[in-house]
């Protein structure tokens, strides 16, 4: 089994290197002189490689100019665990995963795991967790114990009355979006509760952007971040990337998600919207869940939000 150990962010200089987002506690092997890694591309040779701000410049054999460099942004880098690198593979499951306490309240999502002397740090949302203050992991979960002040837990989930100024923040960011995207954005829209005249709501608004291609990442994930999204990883939608505005902001003021154009995941939220728009009694009994599940979750978003799929799924 091949391990995703990085990801190639951007080009590097003028001379064909990249930076090299890297998910392992072993930088020195993995990114030694004469090493393979596997991608999508083949086989890839390190030439070279130096430390960059928590990253790393790295040379690959072949990749000779900054053009060369640009074809390998966002490239997948893979390879077989190293002997005795059990924790290697810990690191790769957690990127990704919900940031719990022993009381279930949410920190957040792991963004990355940084490479640290003392101890390697989970990177939230908020700031850093030292890994010696995890006290268990399982797939997609993450149970800290941190010292009282070191890390601010995620804010309760906040429900309130319609804000009619929320369809015009939408209007000012798809122009925004439209003009950063081109052609890559087929439709945006409008999604979510704030879509809905009327209806209560957490104050984030929610966008959804179809595109030709949900693999051709590069494609939208380099725009958006320029714009200032920040990708989060969610291993339970890999076909619906979500991104948030403004990075590392909790709350966000726009989530954004990324869909293949015309699939049922695309239609759904749509349907769903269009039913709420039109519905009053509808309308009406979705509010009233959402406040009783704001109430019961405080700010356990996952919780919140996987206690309303059933009322979603039967409306859409």
């Amino acid at each position: 089994m091949l391990l995703e150990v990085g990801r190639i962010v951007k080009p590097h200089g003028i001379r064909g290197e990249v930076i090299v987002d890297l998910v392992s506690n072993r930088p020195d092997e993995r990114l030694a002189a004469g090493s393979v890694l596997e991608s999508d591309r083949g086989p890839m040779e390190v030439v070279r490689a130096s430390a960059h701000q928590h990253r790393w410049i790295v040379a690959f054999a072949g990749v000779a100019d900054r053009n060369q460099a640009e074809e390998l942004r966002d490239t997948v880098l893979r390879a077989e665990a190293l002997e005795g690198e059990d924790d290697t593979v810990w690191v790769h499951e957690l990127i990704g995963a919900l940031v719990y306490d022993r009381g279930g309240v949410l920190y957040g999502r792991v963004r990355e795991v940084e490479a640290n002397p003392a101890s390697d740090l989970l990177v939230l949302p908020q700031g850093l967790v030292p890994m010696a203050f995890v006290v268990d992991q399982q797939p997609g979960r993450v149970v800290i114990d941190p010292p009282e002040g070191l890390i601010e837990p995620r804010p309760p989930i906040e429900v309130v009355d319609y804000d009619p100024s929320w369809p015009a923040r939408f209007e000012a960011e798809e122009m925004r979006l439209r003009s950063a995207l081109g052609d890559v954005a087929l439709r945006i829209e409008h999604v979510g509760s704030t879509a809905v005249p009327g209806l209560a709501a957490k104050p984030t608004v929610d966008i959804q952007v179809s595109v030709p291609d949900i693999e051709d990442m590069g494609a939208y994930r380099v725009p958006l971040e320029e714009l200032g999204y920040e990708y989060v990883p969610d291993r339970d939608f890999p076909d619906y990337p979500f991104f948030g505005w403004p990075a590392r902001a909790q709350p966000r003021t726009f989530n954004l998600h990324v869909c293949q154009a015309d699939t049922e995941m695309e239609h759904r939220h749509l349907r769903f919207r269009d039913r709420l728009r039109a519905d009053d009694q509808l309308r009406g009994e979705y509010a009233r869940l959402k406040r009783e599940l704001a109430a019961q979750h405080g700010n356990d978003v996952q919780g919140y939000t996987d206690a309303k799929d059933d009322f979603i799924r039967t409306h859409s």
